[in-house]
Formats: C-alpha cells, sequence, structure tokens
C-alpha cells in the first residue's frame, strides 16, 4: 500500500465524529542511551480506545527541541498483532505490517538509499507484532503473575520473519515511589543465553508501562538498534482528544539539526 493511501486510512478513522464509546489518552517517555544520562529522544504516545478496547495509536519520536523526526501508525486490527507503519526521517527507515485482500505483508527498507523487501506475514498461533505485546502482557498478566514462561512468536520486520520469543515475570519493584512489575522478554532456547533481553516495568495498579529497556525500534547511523532506557513518568499520562491524534498524525518529519 502507497504511505499516502496508508497515510489516508488513519486520517479516515481519526475523522470520524467521536462518539461515547471512545475515550483518548496520551503519555510520554524520555529515552537515555541505557547506563548513561544521554537524552538521545522523546516519544508522545496517543492512544483510542473504542468501547475500552485500544484501537489505535500515534507515537510520535521527537528531536531535544521538541521537533518531529520519526512517527509510527498502529491500527488494532488484531490487539496483539496490529498493522503498523514506523517512518523515521532521520535515514529514510520504514518498516511495518500492512493488511492486504488476501493477505498481510511485513516490509521494511534500512535507509532511503535501501531497496525495501517485503514478504507475507508468518501464519504462526499467537503472533505478536510491535505494540502488540504490551497487549500481550496484559492479557496474560495473571498467568505471569503466577510464575509462568511465556512463549509467542514475535514478528521482526528487518527480518520478514518472527522468532520464538519467551516472557516471564521477574520481580516486584518500583519506579520511584510507584509500585511496578518487571517482565523479561527474551529469545526463547539457547539464543535467549546470549542475546540481550528486553526488560519493561508496568505499574502494578493499573498495568500501564512506566519503564522500557533495551532494543529501540529505532537506528543509529550505521542501522543498529538504539540500546535506550525510556521512561514514562505517570504524571504525563492524561486524558486527550481526537484533535491531537489528528494533529500527531499530521506533523512533519525533518531530521533533529
Amino acid at each position: 500500500m502507497p504511505r499516502a493511501v496508508f497515510a489516508l486510512s488513519f486520517v479516515a478513522l481519526v475523522a470520524c465524529a467521536a462518539s461515547a464509546q471512545d475515550r483518548y489518552v496520551s503519555y510520554s517517555g524520555m529515552a537515555t542511551a541505557r547506563g548513561s544520562a544521554q537524552v538521545l529522544y522523546g516519544e508522545k504516545h496517543l492512544l483510542r480506545y473504542h468501547d475500552e478496547h485500544i484501537a489505535e495509536r500515534i507515537v510520535l519520536y521527537t528531536c531535544p527541541d521538541g521537533a518531529a523526526f520519526a512517527r509510527k501508525t498502529v491500527a488494532y486490527v488484531d490487539s496483539l498483532a496490529p498493522d503498523f507503519l514506523l517512518e523515521d526521517a532521520s535515514r529514510g527507515m520504514r518498516e511495518g505490517v500492512r493488511s492486504g485482500a488476501s493477505a498481510r505483508t511485513v516490509f521494511f527498507r534500512g535507509g532511503r538509499d535501501d531497496m525495501e523487501r517485503s514478504g507475507t506475514v508468518p501464519q504462526a498461533a499467537g503472533l505478536v507484532v510491535d505494540a502488540g505485546f504490551d497487549e500481550f502482557v496484559r492479557k496474560y498478566w495473571d498467568a505471569l503473575m503466577a510464575g509462568q514462561t511465556l512463549r509467542m512468536p514475535f514478528l521482526l520486520p528487518s527480518r520478514l520473519n518472527a522468532l520464538a520469543f519467551q516472557v516471564k515475570h521477574v520481580r516486584a519493584d518500583t519506579i520511584g515511589d510507584v509500585p511496578s512489575e518487571l517482565f523479561r522478554l527474551n529469545l526463547a532456547g539457547v539464543l535467549g543465553w546470549v542475546t540481550p533481553g528486553i526488560e519493561v516495568h508496568y505499574r502494578a495498579a493499573d498495568h500501564a508501562l512506566l519503564r522500557f529497556d533495551g532494543l529501540s525500534d529505532l537506528r543509529d547511523a550505521a542501522g543498529e538498534n538504539l540500546d535506550v532506557q525510556i521512561d514514562f513518568a505517570p504524571a504525563d499520562r492524561m486524558p486527550s482528544d481526537s484533535d491531537a491524534l489528528a494533529a500527531a498524525l499530521k506533523a512533519p518529519l525533518s531530521p533533529c539539526s
């Protein structure tokens, strides 16, 4: 699907008259290089819920001056395996999943001078895609808290394929003075012993994301995923509206100066 058509589909969603069943939420985070205080970028998430089910997400990635350089649009055609498009103006990288009439396609382009590669999304039972991991943790919260280690196929667009990952609860913790629960995602099997995993903290009270530690969606100048810590302050989580979602969707993207 051409970029313009993909974007217009989201505009159409946002342009629909808000109903009593629609609820909007925004929250923000700051990404630093893991293990240091070096600020790399900011994130602003805008979510639309319909009948209390997640329906749409826009993420703006911002420079230190607040200008947007990348955007992710997520359409929850499936709560665990949504369609999405990530575009980074700093490198020309783009990746995502789009639904067609007969199949779903995963695509990846590492930089503006690279050819886009694409393939059919694997028909793996329980497939998790991108931000669907958030919903996976919430859906299986009780099982994880009971000590179960859950396996799942997680789609890696750069590989045009899914790999087997496992998720487990690590411990109760606090972020600042906020009680949280720490979960770890890593490759299943022997590879999980030598490959860095991802750790996420969720607020114990309402399962809101508080911290992400691991490889970012975004990449450095050499094309390697950034290793980051992203903190989401509870005070930055607040009600929003359809105008804010539409504005985030249409915000121009440009490389940081």
